[in-house]
This record gives C-alpha cells, structure tokens and sequence, in this order.
C-alpha cells in the first residue's frame, strides 16, 4: 500500500487533531522582561508519584527558550471566561514577548514560572527531563506547587472555536 504525499497527510492530521477536544492552558516561564508564555492544548497530567506534567512545545518559538534557560514552567489551565487570554498568547492579539503579559496579574510560585493569578489552576513546575523531536520538545516537569482558583468551568478548544463545560448536563 503507497503512503500519502507528507502535505496530504500532514493537512489530514491537523484536520483529525481539529476533533480532539482540550483544556487550553498558557504555558509561562522565566522572569521580568524575560518572561515567555503561549498557548497550548499538548498538556497533560503525567503521573501522581511523583506529581508531574507533560507539556509539548515548539523548539524554534520564544517560550522555549524561556522553559529551557528556567529550567521550569508554569501549567495555568483557563478557566472559561479567559479567551481573550488564550488568544493574546496565541499570538492572535495584542503584542509579542513580555508584553503579553501586561494585561493580567501574576505571581511567582516555587519555582519563579508566571502564574497567572486568575487561571482556574496554576501547576508550578521544575523539568525532570526532555526529549526532543524534529519540531517539539516534549518537557516532563515534577510539580513544585498547586494553586486553585475560583472554581468554574475550563475554557476548551475544539474544531477551532472555543467552548464551555458551564451550564452542560454531565451523561
């Protein structure tokens, strides 16, 4: 059986990847005017003994850098009313770099990572270990501390669009 041209089946993933739905969190790390962040949905919870998190991000954007040279990050998962927050570190709005971080307020956990002081959760990180691919690393980092924020629904990406769990009658 012949394989698919790589474009056909690279457009045919982003376009099956479109269909998973997932939390949307901002991924901070470093300090003052070296502070990076941006949006991700490639998050999640790695394991319970010791606590710690999987996060993929793009070797050649800024917040790499800022994760790598840290040597930690901070996991802040949205909660519903924070769009406009996804979209700013998204690149979608707003201004690169430290100034994404302007609008909203902050405070440093154990490790120093940005977290934000709205999010539903803040996951302070510390890295444990990498592993890289051709276009991402793949940043495993035990949990340093846990802050909880207002209990609400948490802002979701699906097929392009943001969604709610609020007000949604569980099966």
């Amino acid at each position: 059986m012949t394989q698919p041209p790589i474009e056909a089946l690279a457009d045919d993933f982003r376009a099956a990847m479109r269909q998973l739905a997932a939390t949307v969190n901002i991924i901070t790390a470093g300090e003052g005017d070296r502070r990076r962040g941006l949006t991700a949905t490639a998050v999640c919870s790695m394991s319970v003994t010791p606590p710690s998190m999987l996060v993929c991000v793009n070797r050649f954007g800024e917040a790499h850098k800022a994760i790598t040279a840290a040597g930690s990050f901070c996991v802040n998962i949205l909660a519903d009313g924070q769009r406009e927050v996804a979209m700013r570190f998204a690149g979608q709005i707003g201004e690169p770099g430290d100034n994404k971080f302007a609008p909203y307020r902050w405070t440093r956990l154990s490790t120093g990572a940005p977290a934000l002081d709205d999010a539903m959760i803040n996951l302070d990180c510390e890295i444990a270990s990498v592993s890289e691919t051709e276009s991402h690393s793949v940043f495993i980092g035990n949990v340093r501390a846990i802050r909880f924020g207002p209990e609400t629904s948490p802002l979701l990406h699906y097929n392009r669009n943001f969604f709610t769990l609020a007000n949604q009658t569980a099966l």
